[in-house]
């Protein structure tokens, strides 16, 4: 069983509920609240500095209000505040992580690079099996994106010839490269 790295007791002195006061009184409500506070948000959030974090902030936001007077009860207040504070930060975490899959997408069509490398040595090693025409043929037309008319003008030959050799040599690469790691 996993231990806690803060003690699970809420005994907590208590702070009377009262109007805005000096930051003394605060301190008092700080003092008699935080452990409590910090307690809680480790058990919502499962991680000492987010609930650190997490009831920094939530003190903020109730240091705000206590200043307006608007806290009448500083347990209730700070508590609420801090399953508030929590539940923010998971939303603003999840909207993150919706945006960084939305902009990057997922893994499903990604391939290690030792794939890669094993797939280029696959055609590196199909492609010097093919008679020097057809590795020539295939190479300019697909390696050097030339067109038909570019590679039969580089490889000096017909279209035809070029269009016989590609055809021919992408038929043998299929034979010489099993079936599902053609490209």
């Amino acid at each position: 069983m996993t231990t806690l790295p803060l003690p699970l007791s809420t005994r907590t002195t208590s702070v009377a509920a009262r109007p805005a006061g000096p930051p003394a009184a605060f301190a008092d409500v700080y003092a008699a609240h935080h452990a409590e506070a910090l307690r809680l948000a480790y058990l919502l959030c499962g991680d000492v500095t987010r609930a650190e974090d997490a009831v920094a902030e939530a003190f903020v936001k109730v240091w705000r209000r206590w200043e307006a007077g608007a806290v009448t009860s500083p347990r209730a207040y700070v508590r609420r505040a801090v399953v508030n504070e929590v539940n923010s930060r998971f939303r603003r975490l999840r909207l993150e992580r919706r945006e960084a899959q939305r902009r990057h997408g997922d893994d499903r069509g990604a391939r290690a690079h030792d794939e890669d490398l094993a797939d280029a040595d696959q055609l590196l090693g199909a492609l010097r099996q093919l008679p020097a025409r057809q590795r020539t043929a295939i190479v300019l037309r697909y390696y050097s994106d030339l067109s038909e008319a570019e590679t039969a003008a580089a490889m000096d030959c017909s279209v035809g010839t070029v269009k016989s050799s590609v055809s021919r040599g992408l038929a043998r690469l299929r034979a010489i490269v099993p079936a599902e790691r053609a490209l």
